[in-house]
């Protein structure tokens, strides 16, 4: 009888110790998931761009004509980004974010109708000499 109740009270013993162990090990997950991107030696960058088309012709198709073309340069702009930061500070990069926005400008102290396209893009990189190591497979 003895023999079964230490066999209870170590078996909990061990369960319990596990249970800490796994504990642990998430808090430790969630801290390191929770930790600025520069504290892992990433850095979160944004960049913008802004681009005025002045409109000789204000008829709907042409509005979203030039709006179409617009939003492609800001888009090829957002997409050669990496590029640029690869070759200057950064050792990885991914886009994680992309907003355009465009507006029409009316006529006013004798300016030209203008498009107003304004792009905001964000991206994680990892900067040059502070690649962090691959996780460690449990």
């Amino acid at each position: 009888m003895k023999f079964q109740s230490l066999r209870k009270i170590s078996m909990v013993a061990v369960l319990a110790a596990a249970g800490l162990v796994l504990a642990q090990a998430d808090f430790a997950t969630a801290k390191a998931r929770s930790m600025p991107a520069h504290a892992m030696g990433g850095v979160n960058v944004s960049v913008n761009f802004t681009m005025n088309l002045p409109l000789s012709d204000t008829s709907d198709q042409a509005v979203s004509a030039t709006q179409k073309r617009g939003r492609t340069f800001i888009y090829t702009m957002a997409s050669e980004e990496c590029a640029v930061l690869l070759k200057t500070i950064a050792a990885t990069c991914r886009l994680t974010s992309l907003n355009v926005s465009a507006r029409v400008q009316d006529r006013n102290y004798n300016r030209p109708v203008t498009l107003y396209l304004n792009g905001s893009s964000r991206y994680a990189i990892t900067l040059k000499g502070k690649e962090v190591a691959p996780a460690r497979k449990r």
